[in-house]
């Protein structure tokens, strides 16, 4: 369809050859986002709602930056400048971004057949996405504090009430949402942490000619427990993490994404379900981390001793930063 004068202002930044043909793409419940086709090529437009502070926005774009240099054997998005040199603008008061298009097909929810390449396409990320220590802009961070996993959910025995379920299912949920509420804390503080997708699904993986082309929406990375992203795609189907720790044909990345599994659910098994729980809500939303400012984070693995288990896992992150305004952000936002 022809772009509206509003897209076509926002694409005007960018400097797109008109005509533009405009597609809406699937999903994108929180943000729109657009499929563009010009004689310039393929392109994602997005469109962000209600962001008053760019700061996670000016993360992502930096971490996709440098998973760019990371010689993934898939495609990350790349996020454009703009006509004024800067990848994120402000158009009538609204955010946007533009990325070149990743060719390829999205995967069904449970991965269909593609489930073993998705898994080693994660497990891949997992490893790079793990080598990064200093950025300039701070990471979203989320700490297991289930109030702040969606604005709109800070309330936890409201949103029960509102839910709509009948009585039976709400007492069942209350319960699983405070024994998620109590096993927190030990699971933030027992188990490995670093960078993390903060929104994997195989819906948000794509694949052509047999293999994985690339991997999407990074809007919710920062820091987490490094199991969230392999937990937040094993939800959406009971098979899938059967085939996740079967899925060991393709080498090294795909028994580390396996490991990931073993042995926490062992070692910690109540901790295991409290993971899932914080999982299946950074995986649909994602979005309640804190993200105060900084301009240079260095994540510095710690290595500390669980009391449950005894044995030693990597602990949270330190800041250290001399405060350095963003130029582009004073001017455009």
């Amino acid at each position: 369809m022809n772009p509206s004068a509003a897209v076509e202002a926002i694409l005007d930044a960018w400097r797109l050859p008109r005509p533009r043909v405009t597609a809406k793409a699937e999903g994108g419940y929180q943000n729109t986002t657009l499929f563009v086709s010009c004689a310039g090529g393929e392109f994602v437009l997005r469109v962000y709602s209600n962001v008053v502070d760019p700061a996670r926005q000016r993360f992502e774009h930096e971490l996709l930056q440098k998973l760019a240099s990371a010689e993934l054997s898939f495609a990350v998005p790349r996020p454009l400048p703009s006509d004024d040199g800067d990848t994120l603008r402000v158009i009538d008061g609204r955010l946007a971004v533009l990325f070149t298009r990743i060719p390829g097909e999205t995967l069904a929810k449970d991965g269909g057949p593609y489930l073993a390449r998705a898994a080693a396409a994660l497990a891949e990320l997992d490893v790079a996405l793990a080598a990064l220590r200093e950025f300039a802009h701070r990471p979203p961070i989320f700490e297991g504090d289930l109030t702040r996993v969606h604005p709109l959910a800070d309330d936890l025995d409201e949103a029960v009430a509102e839910s709509g379920l009948e009585r039976d299912r709400r007492n069942a949920l209350r319960g699983g949402l405070e024994r998620s509420a109590e096993l927190a804390p030990l699971v933030y503080t027992s188990l490995p942490q670093q960078v993390t997708h903060g929104d994997f699904a195989f819906g948000n993986t794509l694949v052509r000619n047999g293999r994985v082309t690339g991997l999407l929406d990074f809007e919710h990375s920062g820091l987490d427990v490094r199991a969230m992203d392999l937990t937040a795609g094993s939800i959406d189907s009971p098979r899938t993490t059967t085939r996740l720790r079967s899925a060991t044909t393709l080498g090294e990345p795909t028994r580390r994404c396996s490991r990931l599994i073993r042995p926490r659910s062992s070692r910690f098994p109540r901790c295991s379900s409290s993971a899932r729980a914080s999982a299946s809500c950074t995986g649909s939303g994602g979005c309640g981390r804190a993200s105060p400012r900084s301009t240079r984070f260095v994540h510095e693995p710690i290595a500390r001793s669980s009391p449950t288990s005894g044995c030693a896992r990597t602990a949270t992150s330190s800041c250290a930063a001399p405060s350095v305004g963003s130029a582009s952000a004073s001017r455009s936002i």
